[in-house]
């Protein structure tokens, strides 16, 4: 789709708008949390940091980025969405040399579209890891993010709220893509101004007979009771009332790092984080009448083959990286599973199976529980609190699909 945009002060105006009717192919991605090579030498402090934290593999997001961006290249999708947390930390050199890879797609002809995290700007922790230690680096402003981004959606925007990054892109005749921020102006926050905006947005939608899909950062929906607080938007009943009012197809977002499908009265899917194991995006195909949604795996070691590659860990990527998240998990775990009442033999096995089934958990597979049997059943016997309540939601979800949704388009 091409615009003829012009800059009348803080206002857009578009002519000679272009819409099309033919079948749109997107890909969602999410999580990314991009780290300039500038900004870590990959030294004690980081990596010790990093294994101790969250899952993402932060040592090869290098490699993740290119990868991914490849595969774009590749796959070559009318629309690359990423929703939010583009990086590590903030850091402006990270968010400079990440728009100089998203780059090589808008050459290609593919537009790519972003909004913000919770990780993007005004990030006091943002740093460059040297050695043993770190110094503290430039985060960027809420104005820095949309003048680097400015050809990611911003500027092609067919609405903008005034009071926050959010827009609307035009990607159809009859498509709508939201993007709504929540975190330029606070993390989570969505104020009654941009509200309002978003109501005016849908209501002027329908009354266009335009469906909507929408895109946010931090979820619009419970996903699992036991993360909630920071990872819902502040005023998620609201908004979820106003789509169902509305019609809005679906939500996609991200932020739990979780590969999930929920559908109660309103649709949402939660993309994985692309910078943790299994390394997931959605693909998206819509024709007006229906829309399918499947995740896909980014295969980093035939990409490292591909570019010949001699790194023994980038060559065997999926194997390690999924060893590294489970690993890790153990570790934090350990915290969770003191219970002295058990062997070592047994209370490692607990540990081992929590750590497995939680792999499989954030990358959106069913548990195996005929494998996992005795493990699961000693996690059952011995342990309460946050362990049982975790793996009571990991359990519920066996059988489900979390990889593929196709939903009819109705009036």
């Amino acid at each position: 789709m091409t615009y003829l945009l012009i800059q009348i002060g803080a206002k857009i105006e578009k002519q000679d708008l272009e819409t099309r009717q033919e079948p749109i192919t997107m890909v969602v991605a999410t999580d990314l949390h991009y780290l300039s090579q500038k900004l870590t030498d990959n030294g004690k402090f980081f990596t010790d940091m990093i294994e101790n934290a969250d899952g993402k593999n932060m040592v090869y997001i290098e490699e993740i980025t290119d990868a991914f961006i490849d595969k774009m290249l590749d796959i070559q999708p009318e629309i690359l969405i990423l929703s939010g947390d583009l990086t590590f930390n903030g850091e402006k050199e990270s968010h400079i040399a990440l728009e100089k890879k998203l780059r090589k797609l808008r050459k290609k002809g593919i537009q790519v579209l972003v909004t913000t995290g919770n990780h993007d700007i005004n990030r006091s922790s943002a740093a460059q890891f040297k050695g043993d230690s770190y110094v503290l680096v430039d985060s960027v402003t809420k104005n820095e993010f949309a003048n680097i981004y400015q050809e990611y959606g911003l500027q092609q925007s067919l609405h903008r709220d005034d009071k926050s990054l959010s827009y609307i892109y035009q990607a159809r005749k009859d498509l709508w893509l939201l993007f709504l921020d929540t975190n330029s102006n606070g993390d989570n926050y969505l104020s009654a101004d941009s509200l309002n905006w978003v109501t005016q947005m849908l209501e002027e939608a329908k009354s266009k007979d335009i469906k909507v899909l929408s895109i946010t950062h931090q979820n619009v929906m419970v996903h699992n009771k036991n993360f909630t607080e920071g990872f819902l938007i502040d005023n998620f009943s609201q908004l979820q009332k106003l789509y169902q009012k509305y019609d809005v197809i679906i939500n996609f977002s991200g932020h739990i790092h979780i590969q999930h499908i929920l559908s109660q009265d309103f649709t949402e899917i939660v993309t994985s984080s692309l910078a943790v194991s299994p390394h997931q995006y959605g693909l998206i195909a819509f024709d007006g009448e229906k829309l399918d949604y499947q995740s896909k795996k980014l295969d980093i070691s035939a990409w490292a083959k591909a570019e010949q590659l001699i790194d023994y860990n980038l060559l065997n990527f999926t194997n390690l990286s999924r060893d590294f998240m489970v690993d890790l998990a153990k570790r934090k775990f350990s915290d969770y599973l003191p219970n002295k009442e058990m062997s070592e033999e047994d209370r490692e096995l607990s540990m081992d199976t929590l750590a497995q089934i939680n792999a499989d958990y954030f990358s959106g597979n069913s548990v195996d529980t005929t494998a996992h049997e005795k493990g699961i059943r000693l996690l059952q016997d011995y342990y309460g609190g946050f362990t049982s309540s975790y793996l009571e939601t990991i359990l519920l979800e066996i059988g489900r699909d979390n990889h593929h949704l196709s939903l009819s388009i109705t009036d």
